[in-house]
């Protein structure tokens, strides 16, 4: 695995060249080379176990339930443009839910990482490890809440490629504070303490698998938009935040514009 984050940060040092799927989603090289090597190291580790990843899809079962999951470069644009990050995810999953979750940040030497009933942890080069833990007081409403999202798309700001158009902008007006941060990162953040609520409104499950046992295992609670909190990794969307009232009060206001 060392090797592996050797080759993303030299690969985000000259990042430039990408493409677009179908989705206009952005591809690069390194996209395709990190999940080929991580399949084969999987393969060869745990034979037989299936395989989901964003750019190869599913190998090794018909219908996904269990295995590995993966996201070679969670958040690409970020990659492509400079920003330093972008994770690699790694998640285990047994019966729809994810019971390890990996998000390793190479361009600032960052891993935070949780397995079922062990806690979540961060590793930074060069410090001791810590155990992420959020705190008993953290805030239950909006108003005292730092809030954050990934973007604006199916927000009311801009639909994109959403089919719902969430209230974004009562968030912004009404939190103690608000502002974007990238992708899976801002989940991060929320484990460690440092960030109240993150949003994302469009998630595939390689995008979720590994953030949700890092927010469960520090202590936090996480759902889709829609208020679900089973099988989330499959949900389309996630919210994840410090205590459960304050995600209660996230995903209605989210919702203001459906429901009034």
């Amino acid at each position: 695995m060392t090797a592996i984050r050797k080759k993303t940060q030299d690969a985000f040092d000259g990042a430039g060249k990408f493409d677009y799927k179908p989705d206009r989603s952005v591809i690069t090289q390194t996209d395709l080379m990190l999940e080929t090597e991580l399949r084969d190291i999987f393969t060869r580790r745990s034979p037989g176990v299936p395989i989901l990843g964003e750019e190869f899809g599913l190998e090794g079962a018909e219908k996904f339930e269990s295995g590995w999951v993966i996201d070679p470069i969670d958040g690409t644009r970020a990659f492509l443009y400079g920003i330093p990050l972008f994770s690699t995810l790694i998640a285990f999953v047994e019966q729809g839910e994810p019971v390890v979750g990996v998000m390793s940040f190479p361009a600032i030497s960052t891993v935070v990482y949780a397995a079922k009933g062990e806690g979540c942890w961060m590793s930074v080069e060069g410090k001791p490890l810590r155990q992420l833990k959020i705190a008993e007081n953290s805030p239950e409403s909006v108003e005292q809440a730092v809030i954050t999202a990934s973007g604006i798309h199916s927000t009311n700001y801009h639909l994109a490629d959403g089919t719902i158009a969430y209230n974004l902008d009562s968030l912004v007006k009404s939190a103690r504070d608000f502002t974007f941060v990238n992708d899976c990162y801002q989940h991060a953040m929320v484990a460690a303490g440092r960030l109240h609520c993150a949003i994302d409104t469009l998630m595939k499950p390689w995008d979720s698998a590994a953030i949700l046992p890092c927010i469960k295992e520090a202590g936090g609670d996480f759902c889709s938009l829609d208020g679900n909190r089973e099988k989330v990794m499959f949900g389309g969307s996630l919210i994840s935040a410090c205590t459960p009232k304050l995600l209660d009060s996230v995903v209605e206001r989210m919702n203001s514009f459906i429901r009034g």
